[in-house]
């Protein structure tokens, strides 16, 4: 029987040879377990006075730290960050991927599979920084975000960052949900628009992690759902479709529910569909939170300082509300993260809510927090709990 120790090994000894023989392409840590906050970290290869290095980024919620080492002294200092804060290491050649997972007893499993990129060559130093999604994706190109040769268009960086940031995020948590190997991959992503997203998403669902996946876009706009739709086939991406409905009209499956800025309670909305349909991972980006706001008043729990001032009460009302969400969702039994989405730099609404199903969450606790909520803010109402039967 190969012991973790062997299976670690194999794994490391991949990772050595192909930084030594030019078929590293970059490498990917995931599932972080560490002390602090939870982070990626991708590494790639650089040219120090021409002489290749690996460059480790370290994504926190505000900042990315930077490390260069010789191939040596990197690949040990990898070494002791896998299977102690990371339990995910994904290392991409131009001859194979090979993948280290840990299971929640800490036991690896290893895997290989086809090379999903294409080879790089290092590159100087401090130039642009290693993105999860190569610009050179074809429905990077459809959707105009890069140009043909695969280019980011200038006015497009914010939004090719916001995909990559998502696909991120969405990697570390995909990990934690354990699908079964064998069954597609169910997804509805609510308030599709043009499709950006849900185009990065199935892409890599379908092509980084080599798994048959089903995903359905639903946006109200019938002229996105025609573009989206053709778009789809034209990249013959046949486990993806888009149809013109409102949230509340779909009964599509689904393992994933995505919404991103549904605005006001289609937030809500959204995060109950999938709640109702037992979906394992809800991502939601909130925006345009006005529920709550006109309901907050002073309970003698010394509000009224705050709420006098209209401006101050409208981000209050945005912080609750979305706490107010999260603890709906633990009493659903799901486990909840907040995470910073995009910089604060270009939107203020920048909040992404990933849940994920999980048997340990304390729902009665969640839920008397949420009562607790309610008479400490003042509000009666909340769009999410007036559609859980056990909220109400």
């Amino acid at each position: 029987m190969t012991s973790a120790t062997d299976v670690k090994g194999e794994f490391i000894a991949a990772l050595s040879s192909a930084a030594g023989d030019n078929s590293f392409v970059k490498l990917t840590l995931g599932k972080f377990r560490g002390e602090g906050s939870t982070r990626k970290a991708v590494v790639t290869l650089v040219l120090i006075k021409d002489k290749p290095h690996l460059k480790l980024v370290t994504s926190y919620s505000r900042k990315d730290e930077t490390k260069t080492f010789a191939i040596d002294q990197g690949v040990q200092f990898i070494a002791d960050l896998i299977g102690t804060d990371y339990m995910s290491a994904t290392l991409f050649t131009n001859v194979r991927d090979v993948r280290l997972d840990y299971s929640r007893k800490g036991v690896p499993h290893l895997s290989a599979g086809k090379p999903t990129m294409p080879s790089a060559a290092p590159q100087a130093h401090d130039r642009q920084k290693a993105y999860l999604v190569p610009a050179d994706r074809p429905y990077l190109k459809a959707l105009e975000v890069a140009d043909r040769d695969g280019r980011i268009k200038p006015t497009m960086q914010g939004k090719y960052r916001q995909i990559c940031r998502f696909i991120e995020i969405a990697a570390d948590l995909i990990s934690e949900c354990a699908f079964e190997k064998s069954a597609p991959i169910t997804v509805v992503d609510i308030g599709s628009g043009k499709g950006y997203l849900t185009f990065a998403f199935y892409d890599y669902v379908t092509t980084t992690l080599q798994r048959p996946c089903r995903m359905t876009g639903i946006e109200l706009r019938s002229d996105l759902v025609t573009l989206c739709n053709n778009l789809a086939r034209d990249l013959k991406f046949d486990g993806l479709k888009f149809v013109a409905e409102a949230a509340a009209q779909t009964d599509a499956p689904a393992d994933i529910v995505i919404a991103l800025h549904a605005c006001d309670t289609a937030t809500d909305d959204a995060m109950a569909f999938g709640i109702n349909s037992g979906a394992r991972l809800i991502l939601s980006a909130p925006c345009c939170q006005h529920e709550i706001a006109p309901q907050i008043k002073d309970t003698g729990e010394g509000l009224k300082g705050l709420i006098k001032y209209p401006l101050l009460k409208q981000r209050q009302a945005d912080l609750v509300t979305d706490a107010a969400r999260a603890l709906l969702l633990e009493a659903s039994g799901y486990k909840v993260r907040l995470i910073e989405f995009v910089s604060t730099e270009h939107t203020s609404k920048n909040i992404l809510i990933a849940a994920v199903t999980s048997a340990t969450v304390d729902r009665s606790a969640a839920l008397q927090q949420f009562r607790a909520l309610q008479n400490t803010i003042g509000f009666s109402t909340h769009h999410l709990a007036s559609q859980l039967k056990d909220a109400e």
